[in-house]
């Protein structure tokens, strides 16, 4: 089944996430590229990958030195895997493969000499020995980063190459043309010999690499796993990401949850990210709220953390429970797909339809960001009041923002955002009229923190916001009327 689509993962901006993620070698980038996600009856396998990345983590505060030299040890590794399928399925190795495989055995050699100080914890990382190997392809024991069809290698091949050695000084030696002409003629004869004992040799050491080839490729998927291990948490370190606790339950708790992009963005406009804590169980949670009031970035970060710990990242949070998911839907209200001649409200029951059959098949955690905002407002409230109901018979999580009143009922989980419900309008008014700039100053005062509600009713911050920015006394007046009709 399909963890979740491409483009749900860019409209979330995760792919672009995982490129912070920074291997050092091509091993661990296509860890990275062929990253899946853990499925149910995984979690001892999440578990211990926590495990590993935990203490990894303080192996590596408490022996700097010895991670510097492994990261760039795991830095100058080429990719060899196809010259180890080419030499595994029967094919002679030329000279630049038998020493590319020769580095990387010497490079290997080094490595294990650090990963030997690893706690035992992390002693899966630790690589098989390789030595026969090194012996054949370095057979004076130089131990130095070339290759070379050694004269050792055949004393065959030795008498060859004196003999064409002879030939060579009797060529510089004479100046008979006809003298010359002959011996060119019998070193051409010698250079086919040398060229059929290298082969000869050739297949030997082939043969050698042959019987340790699985071995290497074993070492290089530890290399990569390694290598993406330790990419995770300089990932954690950079973005201050926490383990989180794996729930046996369809269930979410988390505390100070942060979404890294928004945070970045609003640093680098001097403003705080607020944090979100919030409790979501099997069925719906309703989040209501005002125009400009986070609940779209509330369900992105809610929904970025979750897949990160899917696929076995810390999150970014102060402390934070997830579950292993079978899937995930993130439906918004920016899905119109022109190219199947579809409007909005038309890809979101498309979209809906799809969810519906996964929903059968295994639990999941779905969102839809503001549900049927592309049809009539009557029509539109009965889908998502539907929409609810439905999902909240489900054993998976779902998540709804909503712009309609009457929605959350009184079996649903409802959170609303705080917004401008604690702020002085007339003190916040008075600031905004000598303000070059309303909308910031307006969006300084709104509270982003997630509360729950007991209330059915969505907050009426758009009058209040549209007053803010100076709408037109008479419009003003005339909403209220329509405002004072509803109760």
């Amino acid at each position: 089944m399909r963890f979740i689509d491409d483009k749900s993962l860019n409209r979330l901006g995760f792919k672009t996430l995982l490129n912070r993620v920074e291997t050092l070698s091509l091993y661990g980038n296509d860890k990275l590229k062929k990253l899946k996600n853990y499925n149910k009856g995984e979690e001892q396998e999440l578990e211990a990958e926590f495990s590993k990345m935990e203490v990894f983590l303080k192996y590596s505060q408490s022996d700097r030195d010895t991670v510097r030299n492994i990261e760039g040890i795991i830095h100058r590794l080429k990719d060899i895997k196809n010259v180890l399928k080419n030499c595994l399925k029967g094919n002679i190795l030329d000279d630049v493969d038998l020493f590319e495989i020769k580095v990387q055995g010497m490079l290997m050699e080094s490595l294990n000499e650090y990963l030997e100080k690893f706690p035992k914890e992390l002693e899966v990382f630790r690589l098989n020995d390789i030595s026969k190997v090194l012996e054949a392809l370095d057979p004076d024991g130089e131990k130095v980063p070339t290759f070379y069809i050694y004269d050792s290698y055949s004393e065959v091949l030795k008498e060859i190459r004196d003999k064409k050695k002879s030939i060579e000084k009797k060529i510089f030696s004479t100046s008979d043309i006809d003298e010359i002409g002959r011996l060119k003629e019998e070193r051409l004869s010698v250079l086919v010999e040398e060229e059929q004992e290298e082969l000869r040799i050739r297949q030997i050491l082939s043969a050698e690499v042959l019987k340790y080839g699985e071995v290497y490729l074993e070492n290089i998927d530890k290399i990569g796993n390694l290598d993406f291990l330790m990419a995770k948490v300089r990932f954690a370190q950079q973005y201050g990401g926490k383990r989180a606790k794996i729930s046996t339950e369809m269930k979410i708790s988390a505390k100070g949850l942060v979404n890294i992009e928004v945070r970045e963005m609003l640093d680098s406009k001097g403003k705080n990210f607020t944090p979100i804590d919030i409790e979501l169980a099997s069925g719906v949670t309703i989040i209501t709220g005002a125009n400009m009031g986070g609940k779209s970035v509330a369900l992105k970060t809610i929904t970025e953390n979750l897949l990160l710990f899917n696929y076995g990242f810390f999150v970014v949070a102060d402390e934070a429970e997830f579950p292993i998911v079978d899937f995930v839907f993130f439906v918004s209200d920016d899905m119109q797909d022109i190219s199947k001649g579809l409007s909005t409200f038309g890809a979101e029951i498309m979209k809906l339809k799809e969810v519906n059959v996964f929903l059968e098949l295994g639990t999941g955690f779905v969102v839809f960001d503001e549900f049927a905002r592309g049809t009539n407002p009557k029509e539109g409230q009965k889908f998502v009041k539907a929409l609810a109901e439905c999902l909240n018979d489900k054993d998976s999580i779902s998540l709804i923002t909503t712009h309609f009143d009457g929605i959350a009922q009184a079996n649903m989980n409802h959170y609303e955002v705080v917004g401008l419900k604690n702020v002085d309008f007339n003190k916040l008014k008075t600031k905004i009229e000598i303000s070059v700039n309303s909308m910031s100053l307006i969006q300084d005062y709104m509270d982003y923190r997630l509360e729950r509600s007991d209330d059915s009713e969505v907050p009426k911050d758009a009058l209040n916001i549209a007053k803010l920015i100076g709408i037109d006394e008479k419009f003003a007046n005339i909403i209220l009327q329509e405002y004072s009709k509803e109760d």
